[in-house]
C-alpha cells in the first residue's frame, strides 16, 4: 500500500537552501539598484516648516542639498484644508550660495492655506 505522500517527490534540503539564497541575492541586487538611483539625484530637499502669514500668503521653509555642480529649481505649493493647491511658486537655488541652504520663500495664495511645502526640486543647468 502506498500513501499519497510517497507519490510526490520532495525537494532536497540543498535545493531549498539554493533557492532561498538565490532569493536573498535578488533582493540585495534590487535594493542596491534603488540605493544607487537615489545617490544619483542632483538635489535633495527637506521641508522644515511653514507659516500662514495671511489669507493670501504663506511661507515655506526648507533645506536644500546640492550634490552636483549645478543650480536647482524648487517648486513650492500651498494647500488648503481639503488638500487643494491654492498657491504655487518656484525658486532658483544658486550653487554659489553653498551646497546646503535653508530657505524661506513666500507663496501667494488664492485662499487661506493650511500648509506650504516643497513639491519637488530638479537640477537646473
Amino acid at each position: 500500500m502506498s500513501s499519497f505522500e510517497d507519490d510526490e517527490p520532495r525537494p532536497s534540503r540543498r535545493k531549498a537552501w539554493a533557492w532561498g539564497w538565490a532569493g536573498v541575492g535578488v533582493l540585495v541586487v534590487i535594493t542596491g539598484w534603488f540605493g544607487w538611483q537615489s545617490a544619483q539625484q542632483p538635489v535633495r530637499w527637506k521641508n522644515v516648516g511653514f507659516s500662514i502669514d495671511s489669507a493670501t500668503e504663506a511661507t515655506a521653509t526648507f533645506d536644500v542639498y546640492l550634490y552636483k555642480d549645478m543650480d536647482a529649481i524648487c517648486y513650492l505649493r500651498a494647500l488648503n484644508s481639503r488638500f487643494t493647491e491654492v498657491g504655487v511658486s518656484q525658486v532658483r537655488v544658486a550653487l554659489a550660495d553653498g551646497r546646503e541652504q535653508r530657505l524661506s520663500e513666500p507663496l501667494a495664495t488664492t485662499e487661506t492655506a493650511t500648509t506650504a511645502v516643497v513639491n519637488y526640486c530638479i537640477g537646473a543647468p
